[in-house]
């Protein structure tokens, strides 16, 4: 699984130790929220590795999230425990983005473009090739009609975000060079190119897939559904976006904010299975960073603002975000909190001043931001720029 799990030591427990019983050892792996130690634990002796796949694993809360820096290095929650995995050379190969344990590489200058985009999980080994070509978009008419799609296609586009929607579908966020943003679609490993987007005109800040849709959201938190379609013989062409609805649009006085701000939007599902969008706001002129959270409200087509999230943490960053219960994290997660990370913040707002928190954790209940914990061996700067990777 990594280099990193070779360090753990076999099994040299006191004598008894490996007759401990299976309830017990269960209790003490609900008390290991780091992926590292859970593997150690498996690693001590058979007896405990028979207990963890037997009584644990169908009900084990996943583990805490990993920072990812993008090079290599993560730091886990909650030690900042270092992993690091060795990465193809090239210095024109890069990782721009995530999605739960799978990252996501971009070849700038690759000779076949076929081979530019792969995901590539670095705990199972795996690899997961990209189309490298992408359909021209087809822009759509005020009605939300649009004509023929497109059959050329070019390498001139960026993934912006992936979603590993299935084993047989991946959704990308790419924008296009002379245009705005779209959702395209793909079969990994068989499609040729990216599905054909259906632009609007608009530039998505984020994107999730709730209820068997692909949702987006406008930095103006209007959020739009897409329905994906397996694909019929006129499109010549696999999974794809058959049809764009805004479901909400946000009326001036919803999102109220100061002049002059610069607002950037998440999409997270929540543990009880609504979908919220995190607003973040930075105001440069009285240097405060500020989040609201809001529910989905799909029949009144309106955003509802949460005022606590409870029991609830949410874990946000530009590649990849989630919702995970404090309570089950014992001591370490409190609820009502936002941990955020990004390594975009610079380019929301034109001279937005450095001193601006990149990561940090927002308490919801009082308004604060506190340094995200990683024990007492290692120090993450509010200026670090990094997503969240979830093992």
């Amino acid at each position: 699984m990594g280099a990193w799990l070779c360090k753990a030591s076999p099994a040299s427990s006191p004598l008894g130790w490996s007759s401990l019983p299976p309830e017990l050892a269960d209790l003490v792996l609900r008390r290991l929220p780091s992926l590292a130690d859970r593997v150690r634990f498996a690693s001590a002796c058979r007896h405990w590795r028979h207990a963890m796949k037997q009584y644990s694993l169908p009900s084990l809360p996943r583990p805490l999230p990993w920072l990812n820096f993008s090079d290599g290095r993560f730091r886990s929650l909650p030690d900042g425990e270092l992993h690091s995995f060795q990465f193809r050379k090239p210095t024109d190969t890069l990782c721009v983005g995530c999605f739960d344990n799978w990252l996501l590489f971009d070849e700038l200058s690759c000779i076949r473009p076929s081979l530019r985009h792969y995901l590539k999980n670095p705990l199972r080994r795996a690899t997961r090739r990209l189309p490298g070509y992408c359909r021209e978009p087809v822009h759509l008419n005020p009605d939300g009609s649009h004509g023929r799609r497109s059959s050329s296609r070019s390498t001139d586009f960026r993934i912006r975000k992936v979603i590993i929607c299935s084993r047989d579908l991946v959704v990308a966020k790419v924008n296009y060079q002379h245009g705005p943003c779209a959702v395209v679609c793909c079969r990994p490993g068989t499609s040729s190119s990216w599905s054909t987007g259906l632009c609007n005109g608009l530039w998505y800040q984020d994107m999730a897939f709730y209820g068997g849709k692909i949702y987006t959201v406008t930095i103006e938190g209007d959020l739009f559904a897409h329905e994906v379609s397996n694909g019929t013989a006129d499109t010549e062409e696999g999974p794809a976006v058959s049809r764009v609805e805004r479901v909400i649009q946000v009326a001036a006085a919803t999102t109220t904010t100061p002049a002059n701000c610069a607002t950037r939007c998440y999409l997270v599902i929540s543990c009880t299975g609504k979908l919220l969008m995190v607003w973040w706001i930075v105001v440069p002129e009285k240097s405060t960073t500020t989040f609201k959270v809001f529910e989905a409200d799909f029949r009144m087509s309106r955003w509802l603002e949460v005022e606590s999230l409870g029991d609830e943490v949410l874990f946000v960053s530009s590649s990849c975000s989630r919702a995970v219960a404090a309570s089950s994290h014992g001591d370490y997660l409190q609820g009502n909190r936002i941990y955020f990370l990004d390594d975009s913040i610079a380019s929301w707002f034109f001279g937005t001043p450095s001193n601006q928190p990149a990561c940090g954790v927002y308490d919801v209940s009082s308004s604060t931001i506190h340094p995200i914990p990683l024990g007492q061996q290692w120090h993450l700067s509010s200026q670090s720029k990094a997503s969240w990777f979830f093992p």
